[in-house]
């Protein structure tokens, strides 16, 4: 059975980008105007005397994309960057510590999907100094975006596209550099090693700082809501987005993370999360049950729009029995992000459920 083209169509928009989608599901939520508080919500603090600088890119709603920008020496490094929409931030962080666009050494992506690396050809125009730093099978979609732009417009129609991403160029190749498994980037008083982790996707790198003792994680260590109150643990969402999520290399990739002997990771969505054993668990837990959805879905007759469905719905599901667990109640504005990303989970495994069916290696 061939994948079909409604889930094509649904990997083309959710590979570069992310939709908003609205669910009304049962979920734990708190009452409208009822404050957050507790540790799970923290705020984005720019001191000049942290190791690592949280920029909030107010993606969606504030607090739900982050870029990280180290400082050595006069030099600055971004890890991540949203879209272009995101550049005033980006530059106003770098303003408040003194520092110019030209200082600006490093842009370092932990994947290419547009909430993440979307604003990377506006920065190299804006800062002259810089390289692009990235996984080697990223190398080509930034030197030739012609089909990411394609295929994002081919969904949105150009108007949007720009209002969503801003624009897109090709980059200059001798301005990138690619990075092996295990390689080390030096930058000023740290060692920054990157990790190959596949799982959320093929060409995604996690970044190990050693001055921070920190992994920038972009998404393999999942998505963390923000609670409306304490939690009896992190509560934490693996992203299964296409078109390439895998369940077992996602797991390997988590381990791998907690094997660094880091004392916190840096999440792109979002922010600084400590003891990192203890919320391994929760991201564990998440893929263990994206996992059981993709059995059930690879084993099943459904195909197309109706595949979709039964995905979102069984990933609704897992996410309040995980909230559960976790003692998480969430606001009418996390439930509205927690729809957005079970839509596009949903297209992930529902495309990786046709996968298996293709290579007979349905159990």
């Amino acid at each position: 059975m061939g994948v079909s083209s409604r889930i094509k169509s649904c990997v083309r928009k959710a590979f570069y980008s992310k939709r908003c989608y609205r669910y009304s599901g049962n979920y734990p939520v708190r009452p409208p105007g009822a404050r957050r508080q507790g540790k799970g919500r923290r705020k984005t603090v720019t001191r000049k005397e942290s190791p690592v600088i949280t920029v909030d890119c107010h993606y969606m709603s504030p607090e739900h994309a982050a870029s990280y920008l180290l400082i050595e020496e006069g030099r600055a490094a971004f890890i991540d960057n949203n879209t272009a929409h995101a550049i005033p931030h980006l530059f106003a962080a770098l303003s408040e510590h003194g520092l110019r666009p030209e200082d600006v050494q490093y842009i370092i992506v932990t994947h290419l999907h547009l909430d993440h690396a979307g604003a990377t050809s506006a920065l190299v125009q804006q800062c002259p100094n810089a390289t692009v730093v990235a996984h080697p099978r990223g190398r080509r979609h930034l030197i030739a975006p012609d089909r990411l732009i394609a295929a994002v417009k081919a969904v949105y129609g150009e108007a949007e596209y720009y209002r969503l991403y801003g624009e897109i160029l090709p980059i200059d190749e001798n301005r990138i550099r690619t990075m092996d498994d295990g390689e080390i980037l030096e930058f000023g008083r740290r060692s920054l090693r990157f990790l190959h982790t596949r799982g959320h996707s093929n060409h995604h790198v996690c970044i190990h700082d050693s001055l921070s003792n920190g992994v920038f994680t972009g998404d393999t260590f999942g998505v963390e809501y923000k609670p409306s109150r304490p939690t009896r643990r992190p509560f934490l969402l693996c992203s299964s987005a296409p078109p390439d999520f895998d369940p077992e290399a996602a797991r390997e990739s988590v381990e791998r993370i907690v094997a660094t002997g880091a004392d916190r990771v840096y999440l792109a969505h979002f922010g600084e999360l400590g003891n990192i054993r203890e919320a391994s668990q929760s991201i564990l837990a998440s893929i263990g049950h994206m996992e059981a959805i993709l059995r059930e879905a690879a084993a099943g007759g459904l195909t197309g729009e109706a595949l979709l469905e039964f995905c979102e719905e069984k990933i609704h599901e897992a996410i309040a029995r995980h909230a559960e667990e976790c003692g998480t109640i969430f606001s009418p504005d996390d439930e509205r992000l927690i729809g957005t990303d079970a839509r596009i989970d949903a297209q992930g495994i529902a495309l990786c459920a046709e996968r298996l069916r293709q290579q007979g290696q349905i159990t």
